[in-house]
Formats: structure tokens, sequence, C-alpha cells
């Protein structure tokens, strides 16, 4: 007998492209807000913004999926099921969405004043 694939304690369906997870997706924009990752002479890396973050998201929420990265702009698809709507002390909203709370850590990791939505005909879906 065959067994049942389960994702966060739930029956997978057998036919997803999502493998289960409550997609949220979120379109980050700001000046530099996803610059590259720098060389320098020695060859030592330098993080540019776009590392930053997507590590200051992943505290947060778990990411799904993350487009492609241009220097002022990115889009990240988070579970919805483990996204955290409190935090740190720099998110002075004591009762933020999703989006706020994303702004606040990029806006903390980068320096950058972003803007984050849900992009388009799915912010009609989000809650």
């Amino acid at each position: 007998m065959a067994g049942i694939d389960r994702v966060h304690g739930g029956v997978v369906a057998p036919v997803t492209l999502h493998g289960g997870y409550q997609m949220t997706f979120l379109k980050v924009t700001g000046t530099g807000v996803a610059t590259a990752d720098s060389v320098g002479a020695g060859g030592a890396i330098t993080d540019g913004n776009f590392a930053k973050a997507i590590r200051a998201i992943q505290t947060v929420a778990t990411l799904v999926w993350i487009g492609t990265r241009a220097d002022d702009g990115f889009v990240v698809a988070v579970d919805g099921a483990t996204a955290q709507p409190t935090g740190p002390a720099y998110d002075t909203d004591s009762t933020p969405t999703v989006t706020e709370r994303v702004k606040a850590v990029v806006d903390a990791a980068t320096g950058v004043t972003s803007t984050v939505v849900v992009p388009g005909m799915l912010a009609a879906n989000v809650s």
C-alpha cells in the first residue's frame, strides 16, 4: 500500500506546482534594494542588498520561490502558514500584515526604504 505524502502535517494534493505550501507572492521594490554581490580585489565577496534582503525575509517566513533579481526589485513567494506577524523591536506596528512585516525586515537589513506589495490580481486573494 502506498504512503501519503505530507507537507506541514497536511496531505499533499497529487498534482500541484506548489508542493502543498500556502504561497503568498510578494513584490519588493526600492532603489538599490536588490543590488548584486561584489568581489573585492583580494577575491572577498561582499554581500549585496539582494542577499541581505533574502536572508532577512527568511527570518519571518519560509521562502518557497525566489524570482530573478534586478537592482531595484524582485519577487518572492513565502509560505503563508509560516509568515510571522510580530518580531524584533524595529517592527513598530503591533499588528503588522505580512507585507508590512517583510518591509520592516528588508528595510532594516538593506538600509533601503522598500515597498512590499502583493502583485496584481493576487492581492484580491490575500487576507
